[in-house]
């Protein structure tokens, strides 16, 4: 299973740099799209007290909810999968609870293995990865600074950008 099959957004990676003028903040995303080849849409300058910050951040807030249904539902089915498999090992072993009500055994595990998947399902959705990033940029907004935030498909492109901003700022963050 990939990431893909869970996450729904086009661009699930964030990197951000903290620049203290425009000039620095504009020149690095034009590198960005220069050099590593990323869309302008994959590149958002947040101006310091900028109204768009939230939208500039997360903007794929409806690709986000998709991957809350989609998530929920994969990791539900996965967790109730393993959960019945761990019944028929425990019916199968010839366990005396398990061998007097094996429909009860098989019900309730499945129950419990696809609350334990959609429990997961709300990790993966809460995005914690990208706290750090809105954090940081967040925090540059509102003490005047200017921050480049990049929207990656995926590694390597996260990674590729990741090292242009290290040449031009002393703050990057990235999220997983």
């Amino acid at each position: 299973m990939t990431q893909a099959t869970i996450i729904s957004e086009r661009f699930p990676h964030l990197v951000d740099a903290v620049f203290h003028d425009e000039r620095r903040a504009r020149d690095a995303a034009s590198a960005l799209a220069a050099k590593v080849g990323l869309s302008t849409e994959q590149i958002d300058v947040v101006e310091p007290n900028d109204p768009q910050r939230a939208e500039k951040l997360e903007p794929e807030s409806s690709e986000i909810s998709r991957t809350i249904l989609r998530s929920h539902a994969v990791l539900g089915v996965i967790g109730a999968v393993v959960g019945l498999i761990l019944a028929g090992i425990l019916v199968g072993a010839g366990f005396d609870f398990a061998q007097t009500r094996p429909a009860w055994v098989y019900g309730i595990l499945a129950v419990i293995g696809g609350l334990i998947g959609m429990l997961g399902a709300g990790v993966v959705s809460v995005r914690l990865d990208h706290e750090r990033v809105i954090a940081d940029t967040r925090d540059a907004s509102t003490h005047g600074e200017w921050t480049v935030v990049v929207h990656a498909r995926d590694e390597d492109e996260k990674h590729r950008a990741d090292e242009l901003l290290r040449e031009h700022s002393q703050r990057v963050n990235e999220s997983l």
